[in-house]
């Protein structure tokens, strides 16, 4: 073994008896070690400025600037000079957050002899990592052939035993750096089937070969997985002796992503046109499963849930199979219809051989037209589910992960359209349909009523509603009679409350209410939605809708139910929207982000807005559990938005 080159090595500890058993220690371990004491970080600065050294070893806890401190003031003067952070036990996490800010390593700190070697070894790591890196950027091919290969994993070889790798090896192999150096890589690493040839490769290499040629390989990991890898080597010389630097590239993927590129630029096209082209859901939809059909699927539908069944929209192909299968909404396993069980579930169905489904009705179905996979993709955006998009194919295995993946994402690209076109629709259209729709199940407000929680009270109205990020929400109560504390006391009782505040006392009052169970209201606003108001009176809360169409309520019906129980539809008005009929410039919900909405809404509902102020910005932005600059931030962009409508 060649005689290690000397390395001089800064050690920085307010604990002095400590360092000097360690550079002791160090000293014995490694001969080609000196090691200086500083005994703070403004002491290892001064000797610094007046030495060179090979790294530096910071205790993380001193008097004064810390280790991470030093290393600040260091890397604004050498960006690159090896650092090794000592940390105590039960502070490993400061350790990792030290590697992220670019210590080389660190070493918790222990009380032996044998600590030293341990410092020994991870010294002459990261110095001997620090010298390649510097031979090689001395020579110009080298720097050369390490900029053009930087993205790929770079072993350098002495024979065919490992002298240095980047982070990208280490990744790629799976193996620790210390593991390595000094094995051959070959034997360690290669595919047995593949050794022999590679080697032969290697030593053309390491011969000058300069007719560039790109050899595949077999990476094994410890795991027993394979990466199949290109690799390309060229000597070069390091410290005066002769080494082969060798490029791998991990290639495993790339003929799966090739068919799964070019189906993806094709649908990515051919839908990103029909959703530039299409200016209604029915379009959109019909658009959508004709590109299916031409892309090879012998049957494709779009169908939605409507009164616990399964209704038709769109089919492209031959229709008997739809007309003809059960579309019971139901989740029987694998014996249930697959675009019934992805309604059911709100998870995608993928069905490789449909010969392998246990006997039942829908499989027979689907054998009777020869279909023999299939899959069924839910149409669902912020947890509202617009319906089931669902395809068959006549060969079995057509779906592999691939295909899943990509009908996935087209899946959730369509419900966002959906919901977009659906939006669109609603807030540009001068009519509009206004129903009432009343709750006596499982929301709060009614558990309360029913229960005498707003005797006093002529009534209860919800204001509005904020989402919060945490998935709980914020509603703002009015009553017209009634003693405020009353209410909030009542209120805070309830299990699904977890705080009310009293914004105003007087009459009416109104009350900051924080829920953390789902709300109508909320739902209703994710289906783009705009709630009027919501009146508690009696046992029953009556929340007035805006709908686009009159068969929509039945679908807001259906969709309450699964979480309140029972709902039922007292009234429908068709009115004109005077807002559009006087061009009234309206802002549109999809304008303001959901923050910046959340934000808006909780400073009117406070009385941000109002002289003098009822509520300070500290005191909204705690109501939505967010930084006082975050919310003045979000506030802001959504007042610009809003002056913008009316006035640009």
């Amino acid at each position: 073994m060649s005689e290690r080159e000397h390395t001089h090595v800064l050690l920085t500890d307010d604990d002095r008896q400590w360092a000097e058993l360690l550079a002791e220690d160090i000293a014995d371990a490694a001969s080609e070690c000196e090691v200086t004491l500083a005994t703070s970080a403004e002491d290892a600065l001064e000797k610094l400025s007046q030495s060179e050294f090979d790294c530096v070893v910071a205790d993380y806890r001193m008097p004064g600037a810390d280790g991470l401190e030093l290393l600040d003031q260091i890397r604004d003067t050498d960006s690159r000079l090896p650092f090794l952070l000592v940390t105590s036990q039960g502070t490993e996490d400061v350790a990792a957050r030290a590697i992220e800010a670019g210590v080389d390593d660190y070493v918790i700190k222990q009380f032996g002899s044998q600590q030293a070697t341990q410092f020994v070894s991870k010294i002459r790591t990261a110095v001997d990592q620090y010298r390649l890196q510097q031979a090689l950027e001395e020579s110009e091919q080298r720097y050369r052939t390490v900029t053009e290969e930087s993205h790929d994993a770079v072993v350098v070889l002495d024979g065919l035993r490992l002298a240095f790798c980047n982070d990208r090896a280490t990744e790629l192999l799976e193996r620790d750096r210390d593991e390595l150096r000094g094995e051959d890589v070959v034997e360690a690493a290669v595919h047995r089937e593949d050794r022999a040839r590679l080697r032969e490769q290697l030593n053309r290499w390491e011969d000058g070969e300069t007719k560039p040629r790109l050899e595949e390989a077999r990476i094994v990991r410890p795991d027993g997985t394979v990466r199949n890898c290109e690799c390309s080597g060229r000597p070069i010389t390091v410290d005066g002796q002769q080494r082969l630097l060798v490029s791998l590239r991990d290639v495993t993927e790339r003929n799966r992503r090739e068919r799964e590129l070019q189906w993806e630029r094709e649908l990515n096209r051919t839908v990103q046109q029909v959703l530039v082209d299409s200016e209604t859901r029915e379009e959109l939809e019909r658009q959508i499963v004709q590109q299916l059909r031409e892309h090879g699927y012998p049957l494709a539908w779009i169908c939605e849930q409507a009164d616990g069944e399964l209704l038709p929209r769109v089919v492209r192909g031959d229709r008997r199979y739809v007309d003809t299968v059960e579309k019971a909404i139901q989740d029987g396993g694998r014996t249930s219809e697959p675009a019934s069980r992805a309604a059911a579930t709100g998870e995608a169905q993928f069905c490789q051989d449909i010969e392998e489904v246990p006997a039942c009705e829908w499989r027979e179905t689907a054998q009777t037209y020869s279909y023999r996979s299939c899959a069924a993709v839910p149409l669902a955006y912020n947890d509202v589910l617009y319906g089931v998009l669902a395809v068959y194919h006549d060969h079995s295995g057509r779906f592999d992960d691939t295909e899943q993946r990509l009908l996935g994402e087209l899946g959730d690209t369509v419900a966002l359209a959906i919901h977009t076109l659906e939006t669109q629709s609603a807030l540009s259209s001068d009519r509009v349909f206004e129903a009432k729709l009343q709750i006596r199940g499982s929301y709060y407000l009614v558990d309360l009523a029913r229960s005498g929680g707003f005797r006093d009270c002529e009534g209860i109205t919800v204001q509005g509603t904020v989402p919060l990020e945490d998935d709980s929400v914020v509603q703002y109560l009015s009553l017209q009679i009634g003693e405020a504390d009353v209410v909030r006391d009542r209120l805070e009782s309830h299990a699904a409350v977890e705080d009310v505040v009293v914004v105003d006392g007087g009459s009416p009052a109104r009350l900051q209410v924080t829920v953390t169970e789902p709300v109508p209201e909320a739902m209703l606003a994710k289906r783009g939605r705009v709630v009027q108001s919501t009146d508690v009176e009696g046992t029953c809360a009556t929340i007035t809708v805006e709908v686009p169409a009159r068969e929509e309520v039945r679908v807001l019906v259906d969709h309450l139910e699964t979480t309140f129980g029972a709902v039922s539809v007292s009234a429908i008005r068709e009115r004109t929207d005077e807002r559009r009929v006087d061009r009234r410039p309206v802002v549109e919900t999809g304008l303001l982000t959901d923050k910046q909405r959340a934000a808006l809404k909780a400073a009117y509902f406070n009385g941000y807005f109002e002289q003098p102020r009822r509520a300070s910005a500290t005191e909204v932005a705690e109501s939505l559990g967010v930084s006082h600059s975050t919310f003045l931030r979000h506030l802001r962009t959504a007042q610009q938005k809003t002056f913008g409508v009316q006035f640009d």
